[in-house]
């Protein structure tokens, strides 16, 4: 691809930070960002999210009113939402994670600390990266989009079940999916020319690799800025296999290694033989019987659907 990827911009003028106040992470986020943005001469004003869409109604507000960044503080639906305000836009956004996972940040390598996040715009100069975008139907997608077992562990990770156990949350959640998710015929068709029939549990459809976790990825090949969605068919699954693949997607299988083996950076989920992985500009995927789909965490249509990525559409600030 031709355009770059990496630019740095003089430090903004202004910001406006988009909240989503359902509580997450008890931290004084008022006070932190007014001692950073305040400091630096930065003028700064929030808004905060009560229905859906909010966040994308009030990032594209921002760029109408001519914001120089838009943060956003919250989890990775949240960071969805205002990010699709943004796509197509020139202004880049700044990912304050506020969530239990955070995966945006995660593979980005934003700093999770709050006050470390805001330093980034800070300075003299920032940093910013631009991103692939996925798309199905009018809606926007940073994560991955999902049919089968994930869809069931995403419906059954309620928030108190987060609040409670956290990244724990989705073991629990996908050890009961696999009890009630029964064998689907899929039908994909790749590229608009390649046309795959498999039957299978679950597909996934991923823009970034990282799962939250370290850094912990679906697959090495797996690159936010590569111009390609990433397609993952899971053919079968056993309970014990299932409680490896969410074990390792949560890190509770990691409590029992050494230091020195959590911090290994070369671990993959894609290494099982029950999983096919295709790389592709557009994907269609139709099932039978049809199935209801997740976007970035949320229950929202069912298939047939059609989803394809849209390069380098969004710009976020990086660390230097």
């Amino acid at each position: 691809m031709d355009t770059p990827t990496t630019s740095v911009q003089s430090k903004p003028r202004s910001v406006q930070v988009i909240i989503n106040p359902a509580p997450t992470r008890r931290v004084p986020l008022l006070p932190v960002l007014n001692q950073h943005f305040r400091s630096a001469g930065i003028r700064w004003d929030v808004s905060l999210t009560h229905d859906p869409g909010d966040g994308t109604r009030l990032a594209r507000e921002a760029v109408e009113k001519g914001i120089d960044v838009v943060a956003v503080y919250g989890g990775d639906g949240t960071v969805m939402e205002v990010a699709s305000g943004l796509v197509g836009t020139e202004v880049p956004l700044l990912i304050l994670g506020g969530g239990t996972g955070n995966v945006v940040a995660s593979e980005l390598r934003i700093p999770p600390q709050l006050d470390k996040a805001c330093e980034m715009i800070c300075g003299n100069y920032y940093t910013t990266r631009r991103i692939d975008v996925g798309k199905v139907g009018d809606r926007h997608f940073l994560l991955r989009i999902g049919c089968g077992i994930e869809t069931g562990a995403v419906q059954d990770a309620t928030r108190e079940l987060k609040d409670q156990f956290g990244k724990l949350a989705y073991v629990w959640a996908t050890i009961k999916s696999l009890q009630e998710t029964p064998v689907a015929h899929y039908e994909l068709t790749l590229d608009e020319h390649e046309t795959i029939q498999v039957d299978g549990v679950a597909c996934m459809v991923a823009n970034v690799g990282s799962v939250g976790v370290g850094r912990l990825t679906l697959a090495p090949s797996v690159e936010v800025s590569d111009g390609k969605l990433d397609v993952f068919l899971l053919k079968e699954a056993s309970i014990p296999g299932i409680v490896q693949l969410a074990g390792k997607m949560t890190g509770i299988d990691r409590l029992f290694r050494d230091k020195e083996e959590i911090e290994d950076p070369g671990l993959s989920l894609d290494a099982s033989q029950m999983v096919t992985h295709w790389q592709v500009s557009s994907i269609e995927i139709k099932t039978n019987p049809p199935l209801d789909m997740q976007i970035d965490g949320d229950v929202v249509c069912k298939t047939p659907q059609r989803a394809s990525v849209l390069p380098l559409a969004l710009r976020v600030v990086v660390a230097g």
